[in-house]
């Protein structure tokens, strides 16, 4: 594998024939089956050395603690595969919108995204009172912009905003979108953390403004 070295590599092929056994990954365990290895090939590494290199390898995402599966086996499972494609392909999406998208049980899904957690091919974060989840390669404030812009009621401000770029006071937002004024103060506090709008004071007025950079 290109992102292992010379010595990770050996090991984690070792590593590889234990679980292929349908033992669970844990190092106090599997330690010693290294080392005998080793000691028949003739491979010149310690116990601390097979120690720090299990280490890098979970530090990888490659192995997890526990765990039978390997980070390349993970999307092997069809589901699995169409859950983590889900999720890569929709940032910032809630838990019932990927059982909604995938069609399985809310525990089918929820087993399988846990162990897409533990091996880091996914994240989470709360946004709100909801908990977001995306691929680990997705920013995660780009993540969070993704949830806002998913939003019905985001992108009624922001398409009030993008055709009316003269600004606007959040008084004046409430009545234009029919939006109590609550609503539409919390989706402009949302929508100015993650630099989707701006505001300026003009005339002792509180305006706002998409942030066009942003687009």
């Amino acid at each position: 594998m290109d992102m292992l070295l010379n010595n990770e590599e050996i090991v984690y092929n070792i590593v590889l024939d234990y679980l292929n056994q349908n033992r669970p990954f844990r190092i106090s365990e599997i330690l010693p089956y290294i080392i005998s290895r080793f000691t028949k090939a003739s491979v010149n590494i310690n116990e601390n050395g097979v120690k720090e290199i299990l280490r890098s390898l979970i530090k990888k995402n490659l192995l997890v603690e526990g765990s039978v599966l390997t980070r390349n086996e993970l999307i092997q499972n069809p589901k699995r595969r169409q859950i983590f494609y889900i999720v890569r392909d929709n940032p910032g999406i809630i838990f019932n919108r990927i059982v909604k998208k995938s069609n399985f049980s809310n525990y089918i899904v929820y087993w399988h995204m846990s162990i897409l957690l533990k091996f880091g091919c996914i994240e989470k974060e709360m946004v709100g009172k909801h908990q977001i989840f995306f691929d680990s390669k997705v920013n995660v404030e780009d993540a969070k912009a993704a949830y806002y812009l998913s939003k019905k009621k985001s992108i009624q401000i922001i398409k009030y905003l993008r055709n009316n770029d003269v600004g606007i006071t959040k008084t004046q937002l409430s009545k234009k979108l029919e939006m109590h004024i609550n609503t539409v103060t919390k989706y402009l506090i949302n929508l100015e953390k993650i630099k989707i709008i701006n505001r300026e004071l003009l005339s002792n007025k509180i305006l706002y403004f998409l942030n066009e950079e942003y687009f």
